[in-house]
Formats: C-alpha cells, sequence, structure tokens
C-alpha cells in the first residue's frame, strides 16, 4: 500500500503544476526539446475523460502507461504483485525492447499529431 501513496501523491503533484501550467521537465528546461514524457499529464487528463484519440495527441504513451498502471494497482490490492514481477523477469528483454521501440515511435508521431 506504501507504493499506492506515492503514485497517487506523485499523480497529484503532476495535475497541480499542471493546473498552475508549470513545467517541471529538467529535460525541456535544459535543452529546450520535449522529452519523451512531455505531454502526459495533458494525454491523462484526457484518457480520464474518455478522450483516448485526443489524448493521443499529446504523447502516444500515455495509454500503454495508464493499461499497466491499472494492472499494477490492482495486483498490488489483490496482493497479486508477484505474478508482475515474475512476468517483468521472464520478459525482461522484450519488455526492453518494446518500450524503447515505443518511445522511438512516440515522438515524430506525437509531434506531427499536434501539427493537425
Amino acid at each position: 500500500m506504501k507504493n499506492l501513496k506515492i503514485i497517487l501523491i506523485v499523480i497529484g503533484l503532476a495535475f497541480i503544476l499542471n493546473i498552475f501550467d508549470i513545467r517541471f521537465c529538467p529535460f525541456f528546461n535544459i535543452f529546450n526539446i520535449p522529452c519523451p514524457a512531455c505531454g502526459l499529464t495533458r494525454a491523462f487528463k484526457l484518457i480520464m475523460q474518455f478522450r483516448f484519440i485526443e489524448s493521443l495527441k499529446y504523447n502516444l504513451l500515455a495509454l500503454p502507461f495508464v493499461i499497466f498502471a491499472f494492472i499494477y494497482i490492482i495486483l498490488l490490492i489483490t496482493k497479486r504483485i508477484d505474478l508482475l514481477y515474475s512476468f517483468i523477469d521472464k520478459y525482461k528483454k522484450l519488455l526492453i525492447v518494446i518500450t524503447l521501440s515505443l518511445i522511438h515511435i512516440s515522438e515524430p508521431t506525437r509531434l506531427a499529431l499536434m501539427a493537425y
């Protein structure tokens, strides 16, 4: 349950910063270009409003992240988190390749979608 509290605190802080339009991204502040996580909060807000297609405009990674977070929270609540850890252990290399591929694909796609 401690992990769940930390997750909720981080999500809450992200929404508060977004409400006041405060950009707290060291990568963006240093290089002045969006990082792979830029736009996630806005995408999450749209997902919570069931506006899935619009959320893709801000960040393609938001939907897979929300699905993973949902599974994680369910397994945490049901005390079956060991299933997730064993899955990650078993498919670690594949998950790394998939994650890096999604990050690689998401940035140019997101920038192209934002142009519309």
